[in-house]
């Protein structure tokens, strides 16, 4: 996002959307559509304002083009790249699935982007047809360089990694599995932050690149001519740096950057997979080490992934890069440790305050800004200067932000701050901290963050853009309403407005005023009312509280009078049915709509099938169609056998449009679990979580016992018709639907057993979706839980023996 002068703000979506929040009105439009190649995480991504925006109303994109030469047609083709190359193909096949990272710039007309004046500044060749790690965040120095993270392009689930580096170049496999071709490479522009001097004057239609579009600056890693370099790279060696900062008045770089899942360390592979957030000065080009070394400079394996066995270990004061895909120097600049690193658990970290402020798995840094009190400032929100000079970072899995304080000289972290922890939102009742995607200081000292919320390749209904406000004393209310019924497909539609959702986090009397049609006029009052609307058309709803102080709060909502949006069933899968890894899930939908009837138009029902991994997702698979199957990856447990993972599904349909108002869009979502579960995994209640590598994935829980519970959230036992489970101990073991206290359907004794044991519970399969409970009588260590039957996955057929999803899935609508 990018915070404009006024402070409406401008933020982008993967789907080449560009949308406009304006805080004085509560209103998103989106304003500006591009098109983009929206594969796996490719897309539309990070966005920036120029220095001198107020004078030239220049902005900078970064985005994955479908047609970048302008011919016409797709740059590469549809679906996924194979992970091994076909028979009959030589090395240039791979070439096919070479697209561009486009940074570009544009003019902001006051309310969009004229994108007829798009000046492309610098292309950076990636592999499509792959997930993962794309970058592409902006930012800008004091002398007006342009900095520009990339991601490494590489797969966590690169064939052999099992959650270490993916160093991949086994003969015949896809070169996208291999880390050190870009992100390890002195002349690839993957996995790097680079620094350009953007040219003020550029003709239209100059092509992109180096004296044409851009100059590079002085004290870059590389000087130009260096053979086997390229002169645009700051830092190399980042994996996922997806939100850097760049603070001029400290003169400083600092970014977040993602490692990959390993739970343990490995004395054949190297460290356990940790996160990362680093700070240097602007004249200190370096080589941060992936995917030679990781964290606190701890070294990977030079692993043989075509025999899978150890070689020596990389030596991270002269890393060497001896990949058979790698255009640069063999011998590279030393890695360097990273400024902060962290795990998953407590004592995996110098700082556990990195693990212990949030309450979700996982690990998922992004960068933030350095705040910068100003006493001059009248804006009445600013941060006060208690938080001045410290580095702010969001954290995306464990949903917190935090406030490092930096020697800026040294760039040593002393204290570490929670900031506004979810614990005083909610007791304030404001919407608690939400997967953070990005934050900004806006030109008022607000701090304004950009939230994901919970879910995948959708619009999430927890997400949200919000402002923090510093605000001592009386704080402004929380406005929130429903309206019912949303939609119709005639008019008059009669709608009912609540607002008795809204709040005041200092309990004071609100008054409620209603602009019900949009035309900007507060013409209505009360909680609730009711309006009639007796036109066609799409409104904007408009709610504004205020307290006996006059601070006011602001949201609004659509009213579509002559469209509804379509219904979406999903005849199979069962939402939660369990699978194995490289199973082939079909699928079947069907549609309703209110105005098209249920003849369904399979080309409109689009689907996207992706790998969840604790609090977030890789998107894999896309396609369209009634029916056909999703193509689970066998390789997906390659991201680390301690990392907590399943299938991640949204299926839309989009309608015709009616009575002249635009198309409106259904959805559905569907999650899809593993017949492996381990049990630390689950919802644990009274047991506990033990470290043990000896365990599965390096843990188990123990000690479950009466009252204490595991649960296991939104499965379906479709096609399961019993469980195995890895225990030790002495008691009985009991399967329960819906409620640890519910009669259990399904259990068995173990009489002492001081080894693993595999113990069977048979049940009748049981159809729908809900929650799964494990309990126990006695003391019993459980370690996994192996769903056994068909479930909803069947094992591609042996003439498309599939090593990966190698395209989309087989639909009726695509093939």
């Amino acid at each position: 996002m990018a915070v404009l002068p006024d402070q409406r703000v401008i933020h982008t979506a993967r789907d080449g959307s560009v949308r406009l929040t304006d805080p004085a009105t509560g209103v998103t439009r989106v304003v500006n559509t591009l098109d983009v190649y929206a594969s796996s995480e490719d897309g539309l991504q990070g966005i920036a304002l120029a220095p001198d925006f107020a004078e030239s109303n220049q902005v900078y994109l970064v985005y994955a083009p479908r047609d970048a030469d302008g011919d016409g047609a797709a740059d590469t083709p549809s679906g996924n790249a194979p992970n091994a190359l076909p028979a009959g193909e030589d090395d240039s096949y791979w070439d096919r699935w070479v697209g561009v990272n486009r940074l570009a710039r544009y003019t902001w007309t006051g309310d969009s982007l004229d994108l007829d004046s798009e000046q492309p500044i610098l292309d950076i060749e990636v592999q499509r047809g792959q997930c993962c790690h794309v970058g592409a965040d902006i930012d800008f120095d004091g002398e007006g360089n342009l900095y520009l993270s990339t991601g490494d392009n590489t797969p966590a689930g690169t064939p052999g990694a099992n959650g270490y580096a993916p160093n991949n170049d086994a003969p015949g496999m896809n070169p996208g599995f291999d880390s050190r071709r870009g992100a390890g490479s002195t002349n690839d522009l993957r996995g790097k932050i680079l620094r350009i001097a953007v040219k003020d004057d550029i003709p239209a239609g100059t092509p992109p690149g180096e004296g044409s579009t851009y100059d590079i600056p002085a004290g870059n890693l590389f000087a130009p001519g260096t053979e086997g370099t390229r002169p645009e790279i700051f830092v190399m060696g980042v994996r996922n740096p997806f939100r850097i900062e760049v603070d001029p008045q400290t003169d400083s770089l600092s970014w977040g950057d993602y490692g990959p899942d390993a739970g343990a360390a490995d004395a054949n592979r190297g460290p356990m997979g940790y996160v990362e957030w680093n700070v240097v000065g602007l004249d200190d080009p370096h080589n941060a080490g992936w995917p030679y070394c990781h964290g606190p400079n701890a070294a990977y394996n030079e692993w043989n992934f075509e025999t899978a066995s150890p070689r020596e270990f990389f030596d991270c004061a002269a890393p060497r890069n001896t990949s058979r895909w790698n255009t640069g120097l063999t011998d590279l600049p030393p890695a360097r440790a990273a400024t902060l690193y962290y795990g998953d658990q407590p004592g995996q970290q110098p700082r556990d305050e990195l693990v212990n402020f949030g309450a979700g798995t996982g690990q998922a840094p992004m960068g933030g800004p350095v705040y910068h009190y100003d006493p001059e400032s009248t804006a009445p929100g600013k941060l006060p200067e208690h938080w001045d000079g410290k580095a702010f970072l969001g954290e995306f899995s464990q949903d917190y932000y935090a406030a490092l304080s930096v020697d800026w000289e040294t760039h040593e972290v002393g204290d570490i701050e929670d900031f506004f922890p979810n614990a005083a939102l909610a007791a304030a009742g404001m919407p608690a901290n939400d997967n953070p995607m990005d934050l900004e200081f806006g030109p008022d000292g607000s701090l304004y963050v950009l939230e994901y919320g919970d879910g995948f390749f959708r619009a999430n209904p927890d997400a949200g853009l919000y402002r923090i406000d510093y605000a001592e004393g009386n704080k402004a209310p929380q406005a929130a309403f429903t309206a019912t019924p949303a939609s119709s497909s005639a008019a008059p539609l009669e709608v009912s407005f609540d607002a008795s959702a809204s709040g005041d986090p200092d309990g004071d009397a609100l008054t409620y005023e209603w602009d019900v049609d949009g035309d900007g006029t507060f013409d209505l009052t009360g909680p609730e009312i009711t309006h009639t609307y007796t036109e066609l058309g799409v409104y904007t709803a408009r709610l504004r509280v205020t307290d006996g102080s006059g601070k006011r709060g602001l949201t609004s909502t659509s009213i579509s009078v002559g469209n509804q949006a379509p219904e979406i069933t999903v005849d199979l899968p069962a939402d939660g049915g369990f699978f194995d890894w490289g199973d082939e899930v079909p699928f079947q939908v069907t549609t309703n709509d209110a105005e098209d009837g249920t003849e369904t138009v399979c080309e409109r029902v689009a689907w996207s099938y992706g790998l969840g991994h604790d609090e977030h997702a890789h998107p894999e698979v896309s396609g369209t169609g009634c029916t056909g199957v999703f193509p689970t990856d066998p390789n997906s447990p390659e991201h680390g056998e301690g990392a907590h993972l399943y299938g991640a599904v949204v299926i839309t349909y989009t309608d015709d449009g009616a009575n002249g108002l635009p198309p409106a869009a259904g959805e559905a979502t569907l999650r899809l679990n593993p017949k492996l579960q381990q049990a630390e995994h689950a919802e644990v209640t009274g047991a506990e979580v033990v470290e043990d590598e000896t365990a599965s994935a390096g843990a188990y829980v123990a000690g479950l016992g009466k009252r204490d519970s595991l649960a296991l959230d939104r499965v379906s036992l479709a096609g399961i018709d019993g469980v195995t489970a890895a225990v030790r101990g002495k008691g009985r073991l009991e399967l329960r639907w819906g409620s640890p206290t519910a009669k259990p359907f399904a259990t068995a004794q173990v009489g002492k057993a001081r080894d693993w044991t595999d113990l069977g519970l048979s049940f009748r399969a049981r159809t729908g979706t809900g929650t799964l409970y494990v309990t126990a009588t006695g003391a019993l260590d459980v370690d996994t839980l192996t769903m056994m039957g068909e479930g909803v996955g069947t094992p591609p057929a042996a003439a498309e023996s599939s090593t990966g999803p190698s395209g989309a899935g087989r639909t009726e609508g695509e093939q």
